[in-house]
Order: C-alpha cells, then sequence, then structure tokens
C-alpha cells in the first residue's frame, strides 16, 4: 500500500539530490506525515492517510511531487499523485504573481486530470492570497482566497495559523463553496528540519462527502531543506 509512496519519493529525492552536487542553485524540501483525514476543497477523500511530498527550487521555478494514500479501509482506492509545476514573477517588493499547473494521477483508477493555476501572494498583513484553477479535464473553475499569521513562540518554534475560502464551478451546472482554518505548532530540530503538529477545519456548503457537518482532523509533519 504506501511503499508507493516511499518508493516514489525516495527516488525522486534520488534525483533531486544528485541535482542538487551538480547544480548548487537548485535547492530541494521534502516532507512526511500523517493525517487523520484527507480532505481537498471542503470535501473529505480520505479519512488516514500518509503524505509526503518532495519539491525542487530553481531560480523562480518550482517542480514537486505531492502523494497520499490511504491507510485505513474507507477511501482504500484513493490512492494519488500529483506532479506540479510553476513560475513566480514578483512584479514589485509586495506582490508576486504564481503561475502553473498540476497532474492529478490516481493509480487505481488509471485516470488523471489536468490543472492550470493563477495566482497572486501578497507580502502585507496576514500574507492574502488569490488563486484561480482550472481543470480541463473535469471542466471545473476554482477562485481560492486565504490568509496567514505566525505567531513566534521563542526562536525555535511558532504557531502558524491559516484561513481560507473557495468556490468550485462545474461547466455541467454544479458549483459549491468552501472554507477551513488551519493552527499548527512547528518546531524547528534543527537549521534543516522542522516538526509540525496542528489541527484542521473545513466544510463546504452542499454537505458533499461523509461529513456533512465539516470536518475537524489533525496531522504530524516533519519537513527537510537543502
Amino acid at each position: 500500500m504506501n511503499t508507493r509512496i516511499i518508493a516514489t519519493l525516495a527516488t525522486a529525492a534520488g534525483l533531486v539530490s544528485a541535482a542538487n552536487i551538480t547544480a548548487q542553485e537548485v535547492t530541494y524540501s521534502v516532507s512526511y506525515g500523517v493525517e487523520s483525514e484527507y480532505v481537498f476543497r471542503g470535501v473529505e477523500i480520505a479519512s488516514e492517510s500518509l503524505q509526503g511530498s518532495i519539491e525542487a527550487t530553481y531560480g523562480d521555478g518550482y517542480l514537486g511531487l505531492w502523494a497520499s494514500e490511504a491507510l485505513d479501509d474507507f477511501g482504500s482506492d484513493t490512492s494519488e499523485f500529483d506532479l506540479y509545476g510553476g513560475w513566480g514573477y514578483a512584479l514589485n517588493d509586495d506582490v508576486t504573481l504564481d503561475f502553473g499547473g498540476t497532474i492529478y494521477h490516481y493509480p487505481d483508477f488509471s485516470d488523471e486530470t489536468f490543472e492550470a493555476f493563477i495566482g497572486a501572494a501578497f507580502d502585507t498583513a496576514l500574507a492574502p492570497s488569490l488563486y484561480a484553477f482550472y481543470d480541463f479535464d473535469l471542466d471545473a473553475f476554482t477562485l481560492e482566497g486565504g490568509i496567514g499569521h505566525s505567531v513566534a513562540v521563542n526562536d525555535v518554534s511558532s504557531v502558524d495559523l491559516g484561513l481560507t475560502a473557495g468556490y468550485v464551478d462545474f461547466d455541467n451546472g454544479g458549483h459549491y463553496a468552501y472554507y477551513g482554518a488551519t493552527a499548527d505548532y512547528v518546531y524547528k530540530l534543527s537549521e534543516t528540519t522542522d516538526v509540525s503538529v496542528g489541527v484542521r477545519y473545513s466544510s463546504n456548503d452542499k454537505d458533499l462527502g461523509p461529513s456533512p457537518d465539516g470536518n475537524v482532523w489533525g496531522g504530524l509533519s516533519f519537513t527537510h531543506n537543502f
């Protein structure tokens, strides 16, 4: 089951590590952890899930792989591998544009979709962001905004807070709105490694998924930056 994720991330880590040796401008980060639920845009996809990612950055460009594997019977056919890439462009000191695309791959169903995105992030109070997505295979348009704030606890830890809200519109006429909140305690284990534990909440206005009153779940993850 989750050995597919581990093997894929290990292979990707090796490739990016080799690139980092030959080109010091390339940096990368690796994260892995467990979430008690997997919720995407307000809809529960699976319950307990092992999740991990690796991302390489070169200048203003980035390329990454994200994966999730359900750990129990519910959502046992919800293996997911997402390959994404993008480019950031600074308009000025306060505004950065971001554009790129994501391939969502579902090996249990031999299916995948492609989604393009464009967004803007603002280096101001609460770090607001606004993104637009369009999935060409699902014919779905998504608009999502968010804000966040980090509160320093001491020199090696912080509490990171976030709020998001979004709207999904399908060309076939269906649509729904969603919103969520996150709170994470982040502790720096070393100069390159962080551990994070937190709680999340998400809901939507169409009673989609097995939890019509919304989802509350927790997560634990480790992140290494090189």
